[in-house]
């Protein structure tokens, strides 16, 4: 969109929120390897990633977009990388307790494709 990926990289909270996904996947990817879930749980994780791994989730990360929606979409995005380490059956990390994104803009288009800056 726009010419570029800034709408879900490139600012340090949509970085930070990608570094959490990575981590939610090596964590996804070593629990399946082990052999330890059996079919059905399996199945759930791999739906529970597949959520994870919206992109629509980045979006909303950053400072242009109004604080109400960030927090919403935020907090939603750290409990769903809570519950795919509850299936995995693994402890979260701790950072997920604590907000990635605050939010505060006031863009003309907040909630929409994010315009290039020039």
């Amino acid at each position: 969109m726009y010419g570029s990926f800034s709408t879900w990289i490139g600012s340090a909270d949509k970085n930070r929120g990608w570094d959490y996904l990575v981590a939610a996947k090596q964590a996804f990817d070593e629990t399946m390897l082990s052999g330890n879930l059996d079919d059905e749980q399996q199945q759930a994780a791999v739906q529970q990633l597949a959520i994870c791994e919206g992109s629509d989730w980045f979006w909303w990360f950053g400072d242009y977009n109004p604080a109400t929606s960030v927090s919403d979409f935020e907090r939603l995005f750290r409990e769903q990388l809570r519950h795919l380490y509850q299936l995995l059956g693994k402890t979260a990390p701790v950072h997920l307790d604590v907000p990635l994104s605050h939010g505060g803009g006031f863009a003309e288009n907040a909630g929409t494709m994010r315009r290039n800056v020039e």
